[in-house]
């Protein structure tokens, strides 16, 4: 009873959060720079002129006041109902969603490969604390972690597809394709795991029961493996759950790199020609998204910690 109540009190939490978040992404992409009636008449292959500037803003609902356009906005928002996009004149909500399982499949990929190489790299430098082996896993952690995405993804995609021409240039959202984006976006995430999940297995090799285990007979690399990454692992589910979240808003640059066609792509092509609808849109799906994985990571650590109290 008491977990429910603390869950509740985390979804009404959220509530004002997201106000806030309607408010910024109406006005925000209200203020931005350019007149959406004359983009949107030039994206139709119009010419502006003063009548047709005056239809396009009455099509659009643009001569109200924004608080009023905001009012009518959010009534729509709150059931998903983003409008229509001035460029594909498909409703925002469709478009996005339609982009939204290339953009997950990517997250997941990314995930799991910073994950399969960061947990025997973290393990192998606090089994060999201080020696080369250590030293080296760290610099190319630090490294890792610094690279920026786009220009790895370049780099990538220059060795493997113009050099070695073993993928296409142009490859597109299959699933065959899904390596080389995966793994740009997994180096700087796993090499921050690989950092938090070192320092978190040093901190438990002194615990009791690693010294239990050890004094079994266990050596110290099964001994870490097998009682103490379960518990160095527990203290990454927050930080493994933001990055997952930054990854299902939409990796811009390496989506636009890898002709991936995720949602980070659609509102970086929409944020050109100024379509209002789909960059709303995209803020508050993005938005939620990420607000509902905190709330689920908040649950979680109720369950994994009973000692968490909310405030």
């Amino acid at each position: 009873m008491k977990r429910f109540k603390l869950i509740v009190k985390r979804v009404v939490q959220i509530v004002p959060i997201l106000l806030i978040v309607t408010l910024l992404a109406f006005f925000l992409s209200n203020v931005s720079s350019g007149d959406v009636a004359t983009v949107t008449l030039q994206s139709r292959g119009v010419q502006p002129t003063e009548q047709n500037l005056a239809a396009v803003r009455e099509e659009l609902g643009l001569n109200a006041p924004l608080p009023v356009q905001y009012i009518n906005w959010l009534k729509k928002a709150v059931q998903f109902d983003f409008g229509i996009s001035f460029q594909t004149h498909k409703p925002v909500s469709e478009e996005i969603f339609a982009r939204f399982p290339a953009t997950l499949k990517l997250a997941l990929a990314a995930t799991l490969m910073s994950l399969v190489f960061s947990i025997p790299l973290a393990l192998l430098s606090a089994r060999y604390k201080d020696s080369t082996a250590d030293h080296t896993i760290r610099i190319l952690s630090s490294v890792g972690a610094t690279i920026p995405d786009f220009w790895l993804g370049l780099m990538l995609l220059y060795l493997f597809g113009v050099v070695l021409k073993i993928v296409p240039v142009i490859s597109g959202s299959k699933l065959s394709n899904i390596f080389l984006p995966a793994f740009t976006l997994s180096v700087a995430y796993g090499a921050t795991y690989v950092r938090v999940l070192r320092s978190n297995l040093i901190e438990v090799r002194r615990f009791d029961y690693m010294k239990a285990a050890r004094a079994r007979g266990l050596g110290e690399g099964k001994a870490l493996a097998k009682h103490g990454l379960k518990n160095a692992l527990l203290p990454m589910v927050t930080l493994i759950g933001i990055n997952f979240g930054k990854l299902l808003s939409g990796q811009i640059a390496t989506e636009t790199i890898f002709s991936w066609n995720g949602i980070g792509k659609f509102a970086v092509d929409s944020m050109k020609v100024k379509d209002l609808p789909v960059i709303q849109g995209y803020i508050m799906i993005v938005s939620i998204t990420y607000i509902a994985i905190n709330l689920i990571l908040d649950i979680l650590y109720m369950y994994i910690d009973p000692r968490i109290q909310s405030d």
